[in-house]
């Protein structure tokens, strides 16, 4: 299914690097160097009110499905690649953050626009590809929503309280 991204990427016009490694076992992950200023994101298929769409956060970093329910004010669930649209029904995990190529919409967490350049697994934990965020988002024009969750709760402060 690779090559159905390449495709996607060059019928766009956009610069990208493609880097696959072959992986006997699905484990461990393979172990890619990403260049400076580089993000490595991930994708999980959800549903916004009954209609699948595809999530994308920073690598290691899960979908909060209450901030992404009421930035799009709408009800989101969690979904797989099952509720994908026509031949992508099922698609193998990992998917790339393409909603074009999948004819769904693409929901971004607002950290990811910050970074000059993005990486993503397609279709196999061996492959990469990456390229400058403009021009990803020149091709999949995301809607950009706070929604990662991630990292602890910050520490209670400590008040006195003064007794009567």
């Amino acid at each position: 299914m690779i090559d159905r991204v390449v495709r996607y990427l060059c019928d766009a016009g956009v610069p990208f690097r493609l880097a696959v490694y072959p992986m006997p076992e699905p484990s461990p992950e393979v172990a890619h160097a990403l260049p400076p200023g580089t993000l490595l994101v991930e994708t999980q298929v959800v549903l916004v009110d009954g209609n699948p769409a595809i999530a994308c956060v920073p690598y290691g970093i899960p979908v909060g499905f209450v901030a992404l329910s009421r930035a799009l004010d709408a009800v989101v669930l969690e979904a797989s690649p099952a509720e994908l649209r026509d031949e992508y029904r099922g698609a193998p995990e990992p998917l790339p953050p393409l909603g074009g190529l999948f004819g769904t919409p693409l929901l971004l967490d607002d950290e990811i626009p910050a970074s000059p350049h993005i990486a993503f697994r397609a279709f196999s934990y061996g492959a990469f590809v990456e390229m400058a965020y403009d021009d990803f988002a020149l091709i999949e024009r995301p809607r950009v929503a706070s929604f990662a969750q991630g990292g602890e709760l910050p520490a209670a402060e400590r008040t006195e309280h003064a007794h009567p």
